[in-house]
């Protein structure tokens, strides 16, 4: 009988360690506001989705493509998205100068009129196109996280 009851005991306190400690696991998973990590070092370090990279070729063909053209290589005065004159530009800077740029005075004929999430979709298809690797998670579109990214020449 007295062991009956300790097994009992022992069960009991094994299936309440086990749900502590799958709630403390749980507890800890980010939430689905953190579909945005925080930046890794570099542009090469897969900082947007390629789901991102679609919906911002989506806004850039809409919205960017009569100024930069559809080979992103630049028309009349409009600066080239791509090629060795992007990178000499760009290359050195943290993503969130290239977000607040494009935030602020794009499109030259609206400016300001993209979203906060337009204009981190647009970088992410820029980023893709520009042959940086892709990652799982969405760049953020914010320019605190984004300070920490920096574009830099292929390792």
């Amino acid at each position: 009988m007295q062991t009956l009851t300790h097994r009992k005991l022992l069960l009991a306190a094994a299936l309440t360690v086990t749900a502590a400690l799958t709630l403390m696991q749980v507890a800890a998973m980010p939430g689905p506001d953190s579909r945005h990590t925080l930046a890794a070092g570099s542009v090469w370090d897969s900082v947007y989705s390629l789901a991102q990279a679609g919906r911002g070729e989506a806004t850039f063909r809409a919205s960017c493509a009569n100024c930069h053209g559809d080979s992103l290589a630049g028309i009349n005065d409009a600066p080239p998205l791509t090629g060795a004159q992007f990178h000499k530009t760009w290359d050195g800077n943290a993503l969130s100068s290239f977000f607040n740029r494009i935030n602020n005075d794009m499109p030259s004929d609206n400016p300001g009129s993209l979203s906060k999430a337009q204009v981190a979709e647009v970088i992410a298809f820029l980023l893709k196109f520009n042959g940086y690797p892709a990652g799982q998670n969405d760049l953020a579109a914010t320019p605190e996280l984004l300070s920490q990214i920096r574009f830099l020449p292929k390792p």
